[in-house]
């Protein structure tokens, strides 16, 4: 244990270790507080611009959202009944403090295409001038889109039964709330910001975990070390490995705190089919935030024994940061490129496929097995890692009895 917390001191003593934690929190901080009091939340100004006044227009967002507590017929047809009104007493009402993006996208345009009147003036939006009673049957006409688009997806019938009984174990009618501030969350703000910082912070403080010490020519004198090579390396992969539990840590902590200050937890239970209609999965936002946090966290340890490995593989610290930030950039910048079935497999690589896939239907044959996507995007990049490790240990060893 004691050579485990002396390798851990002197991770954390480098000077480019601190550089790229400290820039990670700034950095994550700062964008996240600006995302929420200005670029998500602010009022937009005659010029386009945002104000930085999210904090209380969230506040009203929520106040507004609660005179509806369930998703039906009449609910949908009064929120856009009430917005009408609104808008014909305040043309300058701010939509967003009203969900619009909700009402206009995830509703109407999306389940009454039909509603749409094509001699209206562009950008004149549906629920602006569609007569509310027309908006009936809200949940067949979700079940009729559910089922065109597995259809579409799966020619399997059976593939599309399985998205259809997951479906049937969401709650109906569902509960309603204020979504803009989770659909931040769970739509990019975990998933999308961490797999764009993390590996980068990660890659700078492990490159030089083995390669650092061939080049300050410390392989060497390590050899001696009376606790055995294998133990120095052993301490090594443990503590790359809580550092990337750390840096994670860190970073979620942010996250939370900014969202606990700007948004709270209000609406925690809400079904996350309130983001995505199309959704089948019976899954509340708590849950869904709490799933998205473990699959980053299961990303940054699965790629830091990827880190490690190439660090015990390559000579020099630069190329090991250059090859680790390929395992997951490169995948990302071919997976258009590539068939579908490929992307697929890729996607399981650390940080390259998205906690997101809560919201989709993706599913694996293994085994004459259907899983769902979210499953082995969970497990997998903790595999990868996982096998990295002895394949690092045994590597850096064999290269020091050369």
């Amino acid at each position: 244990m004691s050579l485990f917390w002396q390798e851990h001191k002197k991770l954390w003593r480098s000077g480019l270790t601190r550089l790229a934690a400290g820039g990670m929190l700034l950095l994550t901080l700062g964008l996240q507080v600006w995302a929420m009091q200005c670029v998500n939340f602010g009022t937009m100004r005659a010029d386009g611009s945002r104000r930085a006044n999210g904090y209380a227009n969230i506040r009203k967002s929520q106040q507004y959202a609660a005179q509806w507590q369930t998703l039906t017929d009449e609910t949908a047809q009064d929120m856009v009944r009430t917005y009408q009104q609104i808008l014909a007493e305040n043309p300058e009402f701010d939509g967003a403090l009203a969900d619009f993006s909700f009402l206009q996208g995830t509703l109407v345009s999306f389940l009454w295409p039909e509603v749409e009147d094509q001699n209206q003036t562009y950008p004149t939006l549906t629920i602006y001038y569609v007569d509310p009673a027309r908006l009936t049957g809200l949940y067949e006409r979700r079940e009729e889109k559910l089922e065109y688009y597995l259809e579409n997806q799966f020619s399997d019938p059976a593939d599309q039964q399985f998205f259809l009984d997951m479906d049937s174990q969401v709650d109906k009618p569902m509960a309603y709330g204020w979504t803009a501030g989770w659909s931040a969350v769970l739509g990019n703000g975990i998933g999308g910001f961490g797999q764009m910082i993390l590996p980068v912070v990660l890659a700078l403080a492990l490159a030089p975990v083995f390669a650092g010490e061939r080049r300050r020519g410390m392989d060497t004198l390590q050899a001696t070390s009376l606790r055995g090579r294998a133990a120095l390396a052993g301490a090594k992969l443990l503590s790359g490995l809580a550092f990337a539990g750390e840096i994670f840590t860190l970073f979620a902590a942010v996250l939370t705190a900014v969202q606990a200050v700007w948004l709270g937890f209000e609406g925690w239970d809400l079904p996350i089919q309130l983001i995505k209609m199309l959704t089948t999965a019976p899954m509340n936002m708590l849950q869904a935030e709490c799933y998205e946090l473990a699959c980053l966290l299961g990303s940054a340890l699965g790629f830091a024994g990827v880190a490690l490995l190439l660090s015990a593989l390559l000579p020099g610290t630069t190329a090991t940061l250059v090859a680790a930030l390929l395992t997951t950039w490169g995948p990302q910048i071919l997976n258009q490129y590539l068939p579908w079935s490929v992307q697929q497999y890729l996607r399981l690589l650390p940080f390259v496929g998205g906690a997101e896939d809560i919201f989709r239907q993706n599913l694996y044959h293994w085994f004459g097995l259907r899983i769902w996507s979210p499953g082995p995007l969970l497990v997998i990049p903790l595999l990868v890692g996982a096998a990295c490790l002895p394949a690092a240990a045994l590597a850096w060893c064999r290269k020091r009895s050369r």
